[in-house]
């Protein structure tokens, strides 16, 4: 007897083909895939006829508390996830200014973070962490062995940063980081070193990176504040050059550098231009030995300069110019590019405020995910609704060893499936948003294949514009060791 029968839909297999299929569930795993399954005894059956049946979404690029409290923010935000067809999170999170405003070390803090998680997701949920002081990195072993964290994230552009504590007015005040220690290309090169000695010991275990170059950022953000009114730059126009994509490419170089010499697996994150994806390239073929996995974001994807977006839209790095974006969508048409997530940080517009370069970075996008790709790749750009798929779902389960419980349809994953109409079209709003994020720099955009059936291990839990029960599990990787 089933739990749950699936029929009538076409059912995608990210990066192989569509089929319709009917998929059987029965005790939160995919039983049954075939053309007749017995459905004597099925305790619920959901009809996808005219619609796509997509794995969940692994959003693998997210952030959690940082401009709200923490478990406030993992409920609204994994539900606005999961109204976007994710089952899956992984949330960037670091110690220091923000987040839980602590440097402890994270043998205590990481166990803050999931008690403060538990029983406010209604996504499976997983951590990738920033190692930023020394004790950090020397935790790295224990983190990804034992603890099931195998991604571990460094900001390039935190190097800028003054890492000491300041007397001001009479006051002290600690620095971003929270931390005494050097936070640079030489602490880089210790959190790389210290994961690739991992290899052999523990699966899939990579680094992450924000790939800015601090310095380029500093001058070219000083001319930009003096250009701006003269050039009559708009907001987005005047934040791009200030952070220019040359200080991706430089960013990136370096990293490559650092990877070849310790061996570390990394990932670089939110690749926002044309100019770092060809950085990508050469540096590839100088250094074919660096194992690298290529992410870019929904809003680079989507949005441009020219967007009515405004200060909202002020994000790291940038959003660019058309030309860049024609160029995302060409690096993932010729398999350049491996993963795209939406880098979602709630932040309330009063944090924006009216003055771009005091206005807090970033924004919420999850929500928007899946009909960003599906209208800007597969509708607007003919590319394979297979291969939107895998970039949604089984790449990201791949490179953060999630694979074999998420990211594809086969026998045995978790029952983890989003159902949309490919056809429906609306235009964004945040007011029909799920997120506690009260603007959009989508807002005004018509998109398709919003999501319309969220199911989480054979649970529906987003269903007509509802969610439904916050039922997220913690996810501990990598998955051959959490069995």
């Amino acid at each position: 007897m089933l739990d749950l029968l699936i029929k009538g839909g076409k059912v995608v297999f990210p990066d192989k083909f569509t089929r319709n299929v009917e998929i059987g569930v029965k005790g939160g795993k995919i039983s049954a895939i075939g053309n007749e399954i017995d459905k004597d005894g099925t305790a619920k059956t959901i009809d996808a006829t005219g619609k796509y049946v997509f794995p969940g979404l692994v959003d693998s690029h997210f952030h959690v508390g940082i401009y709200r409290p923490f478990s406030e923010d993992a409920k609204s935000e994994s539900g606005s996830a999961a109204a976007g067809g994710a089952t899956t999170i992984l949330s960037y999170f670091r110690s220091g200014r923000n987040y839980l405003n602590t440097s402890e070390p994270y043998s205590q803090l990481f166990k803050k973070v999931l008690d403060l998680s538990k029983g406010n997701f209604y996504t499976d949920y997983g951590f990738n962490l920033a190692p930023v002081t020394r004790t950090h990195v020397d935790e790295i072993p224990d983190l990804a062995g034992n603890q099931g964290v195998t991604t571990f994230k460094y900001y390039m552009f935190y190097k800028g940063l003054n890492l000491k504590s300041e007397v001001r007015k009479g006051s002290v005040e600690k620095e971003y980081l929270l931390s005494d220690d050097p936070y640079d290309l030489g602490h880089l090169y210790n959190i790389m070193s210290q994961i690739a000695s991992l290899k052999g010991k523990v699966e899939g275990a990579r680094l992450s990176i924000h790939a800015e170059d601090a310095e380029i950022i500093r001058v070219n953000l000083e001319k930009t504040k003096e250009d701006m009114k003269k050039l009559g730059l708009n907001p987005l126009q005047a934040y791009s050059r200030a952070r220019p994509p040359a200080s991706e490419r430089l960013a990136i170089m370096e990293a490559f550098e650092l990877a070849h010499e310790t061996g570390c697996p990394i990932n670089i994150l939110h690749v926002s231009s044309e100019t770092a994806l060809n950085a990508i390239d050469e540096m590839k073929r100088l250094f074919p030995d660096v194992d690298v996995r290529v992410e870019t974001t929904a809003s680079h994807l989507s949005l441009t300069v020219d967007s009515d977006a405004g200060i909202h839209g002020k994000v790291n790095p940038p959003i660019r110019s058309s030309s860049d974006k024609e160029a995302l969508w060409k690096g993932i048409r010729e398999g350049r590019v491996d993963t795209v997530g939406s880098d979602h940080a709630s932040i309330e517009a009063s944090n924006k405020g009216n003055e771009l370069w005091s206005a807090e970075n970033g924004y919420g996008a999850t929500e928007l995910l899946l009909p960003a790709v599906v209208t800007e790749g597969h509708i607007n750009r003919n590319i394979p609704i297979e291969k939107i798929a895998a970039l949604v779902t089984l790449n990201p389960a791949r490179v953060h060893a999630l694979f074999g419980k998420k990211g594809d349809i086969a026998l045995g994953f978790d029952a983890d499936f989003v159902i949309f109409d490919p056809s429906r079209k609306k235009k964004v709003t945040h007011r029909d948003l799920h997120s506690a994020q009260d603007f959009t720099p989508f807002e005004g955009l018509e998109l398709n294949g919003w999501a319309e059936t969220t199911i989480l291990r054979g649970n529906v839990v987003y269903e007509n514009g509802k969610l439904l029960n916050p039922a997220g599990e913690f996810i501990k990787r990598p998955i051959a060791r959490a069995k």
